[in-house]
């Protein structure tokens, strides 16, 4: 899945991208797909500890922390297709939303909460292209703005998972709490920019596959 997103932000030739790529302490080697793509891509590869759902707010504090200067900052999951010409029509949304508050907008999201209130129970409200959701998940854009605001993420009490094995990580909905508390306003694209390729979640083992 990692080759092949890399094959598709190849194509599209985005300039002056870096591309920070961060390994949660998987099994498989991807040296040989970073050596394909490098000479394509100006790629940077971080190899961490597994951190699994339970650490996840430690991974990203890192890969947020790892962040090289930027105008734009995009996070896409290593199992995401993207529609053609995919960086600016993300960019042109972006720079479409004129509310002084926005801290994210994101590419696409499942189905299910896109018309509904999550985590910070806001409900979305349509803006033009894009809808004002009140939450983030780990697919977005934003600017550097986007970590000032938030700072570092706290560690997610263990206890969360007591009754429920089978709830996510938690780093979202923290994420989404902090910056909607501190006035920030969140979007998510009317039409999808990105795509999940099926597969069986890796985090979650036991929930139903992904489409």
């Amino acid at each position: 899945m990692l080759s092949n997103l890399l094959k598709q932000i190849a194509e599209q030739k985005p300039v002056n991208t870096i591309i920070h790529i961060h390994d949660d302490g998987s099994t498989s080697n991807y040296i040989p797909v970073i050596n394909k793509y490098k000479a394509k891509l100006e790629l940077r590869y971080f190899l961490h500890d597994h951190y699994g759902k339970k650490k996840y707010w430690d991974l990203v504090n890192k890969v947020f922390n790892n962040r090289a200067k930027a105008l734009y900052y995009i996070m896409l999951p290593d199992d995401d297709i993207i529609c053609d010409n995919f960086f600016n029509r993300l960019i042109n949304k972006w720079q479409g939303i004129i509310n002084p508050h926005k801290i994210t907008l994101m590419p696409s999201v499942n189905i299910d909460r896109k018309w509904f209130a999550c985590w910070t129970f806001v409900k979305p409200k349509k803006e033009g292209e894009v809808y004002n959701t009140g939450y983030v998940d780990m697919r977005f854009i934003s600017e550097s703005k986007f970590f000032d605001e938030l700072g570092e993420v706290k560690p997610v009490h263990p206890d969360r998972w007591t009754k429920d094995p089978l709830l996510g990580s938690g780093v979202g909905s923290q994420i989404s709490n902090t910056l909607h508390d501190k006035g920030h306003n969140m979007y998510i694209s009317e039409e999808n920019l990105t795509y999940q390729v099926e597969h069986k979640s890796k985090m979650n083992p036991d929930r139903p596959p992904i489409y």
